[in-house]
């Protein structure tokens, strides 16, 4: 969080205040104000000019969206944040005309606060530029991301690979896999192409590349998803800082409706340029103890890094083990929820050493089935936004061999 910031807490609750002054001071805020409702705070905001403005909504909520509405006619430009331990979506979405950029539940807890007030500070900086002109030629970006984990050998790239797959087959849309994974690079080995480039072609011309011409270092794979291949010199791995692997992420997004980055087994500063520059990161775990605990330790680093924690979901990958932790015990185990359970399918290892990704030839199995379902929900549609084409007496026949396999 920024330092040297001025925070004004409004509550009418002297009590309550103490409470959130506590959970303030702990985020390092350089300094607390706080007052009631109406007149009085907005004499108050005047005189401080605060950073960011904290305001209590509770029953019965009229006086205080009284004052949020005044807070935004005099300060516009100063982000107010609503707390408030009310279930009413009504009121919320009141608050929000009224003014109000976020909600946080009380009692107000540091590590949501520092994520509220980074995130408002973030859209009104954005907010500031754009009416300055300064964003005026910035482009769009599509949606990044990473696959990473605590060790390799956990079916990372198994899961980027038909992830990329099924969010092109079931919109439509475009997409870019990004294999950054400095150890082992598999994707193209899993895809069955031999690339003419890599990224180590791409970062060695890199001042000269841009969104017009990345595509002439990637590999086409059907008809919506290209491939940026790895690179095998661990002296380009080396000499990339974060910024170049940042940068190509950018390029990638501006040129891709979705981008998915496989990355190696390890939380280094790579990985973390890339979670950085993520819409979203998955973090693979399979049931073995080393991974559970590398993951523990990895989503460690991600919160020390200030990554928020609705950025990064972890990922169960039970692969081909037919025995599999409890989703609650793996749960408890890392102290976080586990978003998605990809289940044991003895198919997957024959597909990867086929060179033929579940998702297009085999979409019948458990993980195929499972592997599209989290595509779509990425995509935010239930169902594909595109005709699937019947698949070949070939894609038939080598399902019911990886079946029998």
């Amino acid at each position: 969080m920024p330092s040297e910031l001025k925070l004004l807490i409004i509550d009418e609750d002297p009590d309550r205040r103490v409470n959130t002054r506590r959970s303030v001071q702990q985020t390092h805020l350089a300094e607390v104000y706080e007052m009631g409702y109406g007149t009085r705070a907005v004499s108050l905001a005047l005189d401080t000019h605060p950073d960011i403005i904290l305001v209590t909504v509770e029953e019965p909520v009229g006086r205080a969206l009284e004052t949020v509405e005044a807070l935004a006619n005099v300060l516009p430009s100063t982000p107010a944040i609503i707390c408030s331990s009310i279930d009413d979506p009504e009121a919320i979405r009141r608050a929000m005309r009224m003014g109000a950029r976020d909600y946080i539940a009380l009692p107000v807890h540091p590590h949501q606060l520092e994520e509220a007030v980074n995130t408002v500070l973030l859209q009104e900086e954005r907010r500031q530029m754009c009416l300055t002109g300064q964003l005026n030629h910035q482009l769009g970006r599509g949606t990044v991301i990473t696959v990473t984990g605590g060790k390799g050998g956990i079916g990372k790239s198994v899961i980027s690979v038909n992830l990329a797959l099924g969010l092109g087959r079931h919109t439509g849309m475009s997409v870019a896999i990004l294999d950054a994974d400095t150890e082992f690079g598999d994707v193209a080995t899993m895809l069955d192409i031999s690339p003419s480039y890599s990224v180590k072609d791409l970062i060695s011309q890199l001042a000269q590349v841009d969104r017009h011409n990345i595509s002439d270092f990637q590999t086409e794979y059907g008809d919506s998803v290209r491939v940026l291949a790895a690179s095998n010199d661990e002296e380009v791995w080396t000499n990339c800082s974060s910024d170049d692997l940042k940068n190509i992420i950018d390029l990638l997004a501006q040129t891709h409706d979705f981008v998915v980055v496989d990355t190696a087994g390890s939380f280094d500063r790579l990985v973390r340029a890339c979670v950085e520059s993520s819409t979203l990161t998955l973090v693979v775990t399979s049931g073995e103890i080393c991974s559970i605990l590398n993951t523990t330790i990895g989503l460690g680093r991600m919160e020390s890094w200030g990554i928020p924690q609705d950025n990064y979901k972890v990922v169960l990958n039970r692969g081909a083990m037919a025995r599999g932790i409890n989703l609650g015990d793996l749960a408890e185990a890392i102290g976080r929820q586990i978003f998605w359970d990809v289940p044991y399918d003895r198919r997957i290892p024959a597909s990867v050493q086929l060179g033929q990704p579940a998702v297009l030839f085999n979409d019948s199995s458990p993980a195929a089935r499972n592997l599209m379902s989290l595509s779509r929900m990425i995509a935010g549609t239930r169902k594909p936004l595109v005709q699937q084409p019947k698949q070949s007496l070939f894609k038939r026949l080598l399902g019911r061999r990886l079946i029998n396999s």
